[in-house]
């Protein structure tokens, strides 16, 4: 409920017992369904900032709108052929049921970046792109063999400086060393957000850039 930060503000807030457990254990990602085959695709999505930047933009979005089609036509064939093995690599359990959302808040997430970058500085707006792809994709990874959990969370600190570093290194072909605020934003809001966490890395990570270039007037 809480993710990483909420269990140490439950306790120091002296919520309910019950609150502070569920702040602990009701984190859905916590569910041990590592998927890396789900996790690849995920990080390939830093293929769409990179060809915005270098073919287009326009070249960006057709990349995004086949990823799109590909998705839906799955999602409408899943009823049938759920059983297939590569439902079972790509979906966790209790998407084959319903809807994924997650996959298209990710989809829809890269829409609205690249969308934004015609009226906001576009390195910042592919920058949480690849928080988004990398930062959040890396993080399971290596978090899976991590031991330092964050408190009250699933989440290990070797993964989030993983996540910051991959997604800093790559960040930095857009927008220097602003790279790493954005990578340090949006990974935070990966360990504490539970569920639909695609909707809220790449804007923390936006948000935070674009706070800091206009306070310290950065060029990038």
């Amino acid at each position: 409920m809480y993710g990483c930060i909420g269990f140490p503000i439950a306790k120091y807030i002296h919520l309910p017992a019950r609150f502070q457990m569920m702040a602990a254990h009701n984190n859905p990602l916590c569910v041990n369904e590592s998927l890396p085959l789900r996790k690849i695709v995920h990080m390939s999505g830093v293929a769409v900032p990179f060809i915005a930047d270098i073919y287009g933009r326009e070249y960006a979005a057709l990349a995004l709108a086949s990823a799109t089609l590909i998705f839906l036509i799955m999602e409408v064939i899943k009823p049938a052929e759920k059983k297939w093995y590569v439902y079972g690599l790509l979906w966790r359990n209790r998407e084959k049921e319903v809807f994924a959302l997650d996959p298209f808040f990710y989809i829809l997430s890269f829409f609205v970046l690249l969308g934004l970058s015609y009226f906001v500085n576009e390195g910042i707006c592919y920058a949480s792109m690849v928080v988004l792809a990398l930062g959040d994709g890396v993080a399971p990874l290596i978090g899976h063999l991590g031991k330092l959990k964050l408190p009250g969370s699933c989440k290990t600190v070797e993964g989030t400086t993983g996540g910051i570093i991959l997604s800093s290194i790559v960040g930095f072909y857009f927008v220097g060393a602003l790279a790493v605020v954005g990578s340090v934003a949006g990974m935070v809001a990966e360990c504490s957000i539970s569920r639909h966490d695609n909707l809220f890395i790449p804007f923390a990570a936006l948000m935070a850039m674009l706070l800091v270039r206009v306070f310290f007037k950065i060029n990038v």
